[in-house]
């Protein structure tokens, strides 16, 4: 069948689709076809979300009359389809070569994709790779070898898949198939099958396209993926409940794209989504590894990770993915009652002050990426803000595993969600921890910076000073390190949502907090960077080495300490500083005793130092001095009566001959 050409938008329509074309920006499914242009595809007439073989042998004998966009072909993507269709008629092959799913979406959306996917329909992956090596020979085309990734439905790869490079290109072949699922788990039975059994079998319309490389084309095999992608709507091809029962973690696909692309959920997969057999079969048939995966790249990829949590939270599925221990918590020595969380259970503050904390937080990331790259941050340490800032509300709770205490929120990164890398939970934890006592020392050092009062009340309360606040804040730079940004990024998230909190459940915490944020403006040091067209802009920096630290706005005191802490205070890098008196000028000099004593004095040191970051060696080995006749070490070096040396453990052999 041919089409014409629309001058204005450059998309093809077929011919018997143009008398009933309104608009040159729609993607439609045919008019006349009422089933496809309702979405009423979602299963058979019993409503069991399967397709049944009438329905099959309907899509053949309907075959769907869509506005098909003109896909824009890269250089060398055209290169590789004239390849393959050249191998395709010397070989004369009867295969329907198809690139399908994440590409195609892509591609119509207008986004660069390197994720090409063929499938082909009469032969394995592994033998179309073998033809395709077979040309490449044939023309002189440097070869790699075929790889063949063996089925492994536990990781997703339900059919036999060939890998390799066809053109410079890294392509996955394999075959079109169907899928039958069974109650007890989300792993299917797999065998090859028809296009439109593989459109229908897939999560969501808008990735059930294909796109036929024989016939230059797009292909809606569902007559509603065009339509969804014009729309912005994610919907599942079948029944939603039915899909989601067969593979619950299709409910944390459809929050991460809907979260990447800011498309609608449907009402039927929101409704969905929240059935408590949906939540029993996420704890049941989906290993934690897989919540991992889904949610690394929630918070480490494009889009608004703020938003993919609210549905988490809004579907009552945060603590099914962020389970907590079966035992209690326990609370932190170290941390007051007055710092924890208010609440009896830390885990309802996700519904509120943790989502806003971690939308303020996406707020000032973007902030800093728009703005100068070298203000932005790392994928990794993107991923650490957002984690904290949802598990914020766990400061200061414990969990107790075999008879050791770990932080609560390492505990539900690492053992409950599985996060692969371990980095993430570790820096998390203490990302978390370094934000709240941030949050608290502003306030230390508002009080430390204010003007002497002469009162009789004033003068009777303890007056906090500078080298407390100094000393403080240095220790909490020792754990953070170079993050302390970051930190000092979520700590303002923390002071601004406990002062300006969003009170009604369902307000825009987005537009509430818009003017909180980054301040490029005032700020006691900047510097001048330029963006990608060369263009200068003023930015708020304060510059010690790569902090990245920034004033912010509304909270004058926060935006003060935080430019202070980086700028005049001399202790960022305290974690990189080398002892002024070395541990041979302690025993020769000092006349330390060796042993523990050593560690001691270092530490007495550090703690001097980060209240004196500018003071010189002389001035180290004076205070040492006087600080052990102060405080005298023991003559043992601590170990007791062993003059420092530890008694070595008899072997058990040499027990066993005493005996």
């Amino acid at each position: 069948m041919g089409g014409v050409c629309c001058p204005k938008s450059g998309v093809i329509i077929k011919k018997r689709a143009v008398e009933d074309y309104n608009s040159m920006d729609a993607i439609i499914a045919k008019p006349g076809d009422k089933r496809a242009r309702e979405g009423k595809l979602s299963g058979d007439d019993t409503g069991d979300g399967r397709a049944s073989n009438g329905q099959h042998q309907e899509f053949q004998k309907r075959k769907y009359e869509t506005i098909v966009p003109v896909i824009k072909l890269t250089v060398d993507e055209q290169k590789m389809f004239d390849f393959l269709k050249e191998m395709h008629r010397e070989k004369g092959l009867n295969t329907t070569m198809r690139v399908a799913g994440g590409w195609v979406r892509d591609k119509c959306l207008g986004k660069d994709s390197d994720d090409i996917d063929i499938s082909v329909d009469d032969m394995t992956g592994e033998d179309f790779a073998k033809n395709v090596v077979d040309q490449l020979k044939k023309k002189g085309y440097p070869i790699k070898s075929i790889g063949v990734i063996q089925a492994n439905p536990d990781k997703s790869k339900h059919l036999q898949t060939a890998t390799m490079t066809i053109l410079g290109h890294s392509v996955d072949i394999n075959n079109l198939r169907t899928e039958v699922y069974h109650d007890d788990s989300r792993v299917p039975e797999t065998k090859v099958g028809t296009a439109e059994e593989d459109a229908l079998r897939r999560d969501f319309t808008v990735n059930s396209l294909f796109y036929n490389i024989n016939k230059d084309k797009v292909e809606d095999l569902t007559g509603r993926g065009l339509s969804d992608l014009k729309e912005k709507i994610l919907v599942t091809p079948l029944n939603p409940e039915k899909t989601f029962r067969d593979d619950p973690l299709r409910v944390l696909r459809a929050i991460r794209f809907s979260a990447r692309f800011q498309f609608r959920l449907d009402d039927k997969i929101v409704a969905a989504a929240k059935l408590e057999n949906i939540r029993s079969d996420l704890k049941t048939k989906v290993s934690r590894e897989r919540f991992a995966q889904e949610l690394n790249k929630v918070v480490g990829g494009v889009g608004s990770p703020t938003d993919a949590f609210q549905h988490l939270v809004d579907f009552n599925l945060q603590d099914v993915v962020f389970a907590e221990p079966s035992t209690p918590f326990l609370k932190a020595e170290s941390v007051p009652d007055q710092k924890r969380s208010s609440s009896e259970n830390p885990g309802e503050e996700m519904r509120g002050p943790c989502l806003q904390r971690m939308r303020l937080v996406e707020r000032i990331i973007g902030q800093r990426a728009e703005e100068a790259e070298a203000l932005s941050y790392s994928k990794l340490e993107r991923q650490v803000a957002y984690y904290a800032g949802f598990l914020s509300s766990y400061h200061g709770y414990e969990v107790k595993v075999k008879k050791r205490r770990q932080s609560a929120v390492r505990w539900i990164l690492r053992e409950s969600l599985k996060a692969a890398d371990r980095d993430i939970a570790e820096a998390a934890a203490l990302l978390v921890d370094a934000a709240h006592k941030f949050a608290a020392l502003h306030r230390m050092y508002t009080a430390a910076s204010a003007p002497v009062s002469t009162t009789p009340a004033a003068s009777s309360q303890p007056r906090t000073s500078l080298k407390q606040v100094l000393r403080e804040s240095g220790k909490v730079l020792l754990s953070i390190k170079d993050r302390f940004a970051l930190a000092l990024d979520l700590a303002y998230a923390i002071v601004v949502v406990a002062k300006e909190p969003v009170v009604t459940a369902k307000s825009d915490d987005q537009q509430h907090y818009k003017d909180f944020g980054l301040d490029f403006i005032h700020t006691t040091s900047s510097s001048k960077s330029k963006d990608a067209e060369g263009n200068g802009k003023k930015v708020q920096q304060a510059v010690v080495g790569s902090s990245r630290v920034c004033g912010y706005k509304k909270f004058d005191a926060f935006s003060q300490y935080a430019v202070w802490l980086a700028d005049a205070s001399g202790l960022p890098g305290c974690w990189r500083w080398k002892p002024l008196v070395t541990a041979q000028e302690m025993v020769t000099e000092l006349k330390v005793p060796p042993g523990r004593g050593i560690g001691e004095m270092m530490d007495r040191q550090t703690m001097w130092r980060l209240e004196n970051p500018r003071g010189s060696k002389e001035q180290v080995k004076k205070f040492l001095q006087e600080s052990m006749q102060l405080n005298p070490l023991p003559v043992d070096g601590g170990r007791g009566g062993s003059g420092g040396k530890k008694k070595k453990k008899k072997s058990k052999k040499a027990r066993k001959s005493e005996k």
